[in-house]
Order: structure tokens, then C-alpha cells, then sequence
């Protein structure tokens, strides 16, 4: 397989080298939504077959990234594998990734004071009071629509145009972990201590990212996540049992 090598397996799905151990699978659509669930549909499908030398897949808004162990498989017959998968008369990604599993969190948040520095800076960009912010935002319903780009770090679809806002012009040098943050037309999570430009909203009392766990990252792509306004007193008891190992995270899941 050369490094430049590009096919065109559908009509609008592309399939690239990716340096000499990946392939990327590329959907060429308009709306986010379809390619998104074509995505997962694909992603999950290809998981199937247990590929022997598949290393790793990484879905995102519309494409896979798969990657591979050139000695066990080689990028060619990876690549007729992908294309057969297309091929074949059950291949309707689109409507397939529908019908993907997917998980129904509703996550409790301790959301910042109307004094922090975000929320003035939101109240005076958006020119809505604090109450409304938070009120919009937990009235939305959003999609997980990829995860990355630090380990879990959880893209959310779904954020209310009255939300939709500028990144920070300077990012902060430190955003604490597990903070819910909007930036743009998304909303996200941050898995770890991390600099970051999204404005923080509040913060869930445990981890998303957690690489002792069998799942180390909590969400997948296409789960639906809603956020819940809690206040300080449950936020730390539910902290206090997340760092004593004694918080149920399925007790989040509808």
C-alpha cells in the first residue's frame, strides 16, 4: 500500500493511508448527524470481525481512523476488507448508525458562581443572566459525537444557539479535570488536568478518564448525555464516594 494511496469506495466515503500502520475512512457529507452515525455503524461492524492485527479504531465526526500491525495484516487487505464491507447489499451505514447501542446519562453538575470570571464573561457575550445560561444548558439533550483530543476528552453535540459562544482569546493554563465546558457550537467534557480556550460551565464529581478502569473512558461516541444543576452539599458526597471507589457510575445511566 503506498503512502499516497487514495480509493473512493462509495460515492461519498474515501479511504486514505494513514502513514504506514493506519487507514482512514473518510465520509463526505454536509450535515454532521448522518456521517456521525454512518461512523459508528461502520466502527462497530469492523470491530465485529475481530480482525487479527487490528490495533485500534478512533471514530470522530466523519471519518475512522483504524489502525493496524503491518506484520499481521497489511494495509491492502485491510483496506479490500473495508471496501467489501461497503459492498455489501446490508452496507446502509447511514441508517444503520441509527440503530448503534447507546448509552443515556443524565450527570450531575456543580456549575460555577455567576461571579466566576466564564460566567461574567458569558452573561456579558451572550447577554443572558447566569440562571439562564445554566437553565439552557440543562435543557438540552446532547450527542457524544467524538471523543479526543486528549484520552476521553468528550465532544458534545446538541448546544442551544442562545449558548454558542467565542473560545478564550488567551487560553487558561490549567482547566481542572472532569470541568464541562461550551466553546463554538459544542458543548465538552475535559478528562484530565489540561490547558484549554472552551469556557467552564461547572464540573462532574468524578472521573471520565480513568485508565485503571476495564473501560477507561466512560462515554462513546453517539451516547446521549443531559446535565443536571446539583448543589455543593451533594456535589462533594458524591465526590467524597468517587475518591473512596464506593460511586456506582451506571447509577448515572437512564
Amino acid at each position: 500500500m503506498t503512502r499516497d494511496m487514495t480509493n473512493r469506495i462509495a460515492a461519498n466515503i474515501r479511504l486514505l493511508a494513514f502513514g504506514e500502520r493506519g487507514l482512514l475512512v473518510q465520509f463526505e457529507e454536509t450535515e454532521k448527524t448522518p456521517a456521525i452515525r454512518a461512523v459508528s455503524a461502520l466502527n462497530q461492524q469492523l470491530l465485529a470481525l475481530k480482525l487479527r492485527g487490528l490495533i485500534s479504531t478512533t471514530p470522530s465526526y466523519a471519518s475512522l481512523l483504524v489502525t493496524f500491525e503491518p506484520a499481521a495484516i497489511s494495509g491492502d487487505r485491510l483496506s479490500t476488507i473495508i471496501s467489501e464491507l461497503f459492498q455489501s447489499p446490508s452496507s446502509d451505514f447511514v441508517n444503520a448508525g441509527s440503530e448503534v447501542d447507546q448509552a443515556c446519562w443524565q450527570l450531575p453538575t456543580l456549575f460555577v458562581d455567576e461571579r466566576d470570571e466564564d460566567a461574567c464573561e458569558l452573561q456579558e457575550e451572550l447577554g443572558l443572566s447566569w440562571d439562564r445560561v445554566v437553565a439552557t444548558f440543562c435543557n438540552a439533550t446532547y450527542r457524544v459525537n467524538a471523543i479526543g483530543f486528549l484520552p476521553g476528552f468528550t465532544y458534545l453535540g446538541g448546544l442551544s444557539d442562545a449558548l454558542q459562544c467565542r473560545r478564550l482569546e488567551v487560553p487558561k493554563s490549567r482547566i481542572p479535570a472532569s470541568s464541562v465546558a461550551i466553546a463554538g457550537n459544542q458543548a465538552g467534557i475535559y478528562p484530565m488536568d489540561s490547558p484549554g480556550g472552551w469556557r467552564v460551565l461547572g464540573r462532574l464529581p468524578f472521573a471520565i478518564f480513568e485508565p485503571t478502569r476495564p473501560s477507561p473512558v466512560l462515554f462513546s461516541p453517539h451516547d446521549q448525555v443531559t446535565f443536571i444543576s446539583v448543589s455543593a452539599s451533594y456535589f462533594n458526597e458524591l465526590l467524597a464516594s468517587a475518591e473512596h471507589g464506593e460511586l456506582r457510575l451506571d447509577d448515572f445511566k437512564q
